[in-house]
């Protein structure tokens, strides 16, 4: 599978989202319902630059006995996918599995166009799009960024009326 660890993040449909394997201070999220297009538009194009190239890692389909089903997820829909590299991951014992593609070099605002898909309601994958600073989760109910702290805090501090506090309140809470 492709190495996240900068991001200290497993992408596996299997294991918890990317925001709930990482802490506090490295992690912002936002609730679909609490922002706007603009919004979105405007936190990707602050976390996302065009000089840093953008990739796309998703879940293309599954196997389950030995066939592979697609998982409808109309990426290629807002983004070009000319080449890509698929990653497999079969249960031996029970014959499924999952196939993850990656995807180098997404244009930004194919990207942004994708996001605002998935805001406005349309089915999406389960998937993430990172830089060498940044890992984005996005469905349609959160857009979770995962990031280093000094980054992570500097976007708390911008869109500090925005963000969701729910899980990083409680984690603080619970510690002692």
């Amino acid at each position: 599978m492709l190495d996240l660890s900068r991001f200290q993040i497993d992408f596996d449909i299997r294991k918890p989202t990317p925001y709930f394997q990482s802490t506090p201070e490295h992690r912002i999220r936002f609730l679909m319902e609490n922002l706007t297009a603009s919004h979105l538009k405007e936190i990707l194009q602050t976390i996302f630059q065009k000089d840093r190239p953008i990739h796309l890692l998703f879940v293309a389909a599954y196997i389950h006995q030995h066939r592979r089903y697609l998982a409808k997820a109309r990426v290629g829909s807002s983004i070009t996918i000319r080449n890509w590299k698929e990653y497999i991951v079969q249960e031996e014992a029970d014959h499924t599995g999952v196939v993850y593609a990656h995807v180098k070099h997404v244009k930004l605002d194919e990207m942004i166009s994708y996001c605002i898909q998935v805001y406005r309601g349309q089915s999406q994958a389960y998937i993430v799009f990172y830089d060498s600073d940044f890992l984005l989760y996005v469905s349609t109910d959160v857009v979770d960024i995962i990031g280093d702290a000094t980054a992570i805090k500097s976007l708390k501090e911008t869109y500090v009326e925005l963000y969701d506090r729910l899980y990083d309140d409680f984690n603080h809470t619970i510690r002692y």
